[in-house]
């Protein structure tokens, strides 16, 4: 007697019901139209997406550009403060003579 695996289909009640199984997904993970190639992307969901990826470029380019102001801001209170430094050193350099 062969083993149960190499029987008919007698022998494996499931392999029918396995098999309608693996088509019906095959069919489902189809392409457009069951075709092998995915379905092209609709319209308007393209112009959400380049609508979408332009405010995000927008709000990109605002951030770079508060942030180079900060930048400004940052390196001008740093040079006032060296200024300042350097008037207080050179007074006490002077009270010390």
């Amino acid at each position: 007697m062969p083993p149960a695996c190499f029987g008919t289909a007698k022998a494996w009640p499931g392999r029918r019901a396995l098999a309608v199984a693996l088509i019906l997904a095959a069919l489902g993970t189809s392409g457009c139209g069951q075709a092998t190639v995915p379905c092209p992307t609709p319209a308007s969901q393209l112009d959400r997406l380049r609508s979408e990826t332009e405010r995000q470029r927008q709000d990109a380019d605002r951030a770079q550009a508060e942030e180079g102001a900060w930048d400004a801001r940052r390196e001008a209170a740093a040079r006032r403060v060296s200024e300042i430094q350097a008037r207080l050193d050179s007074l006490a350099a002077v009270r010390h003579h």
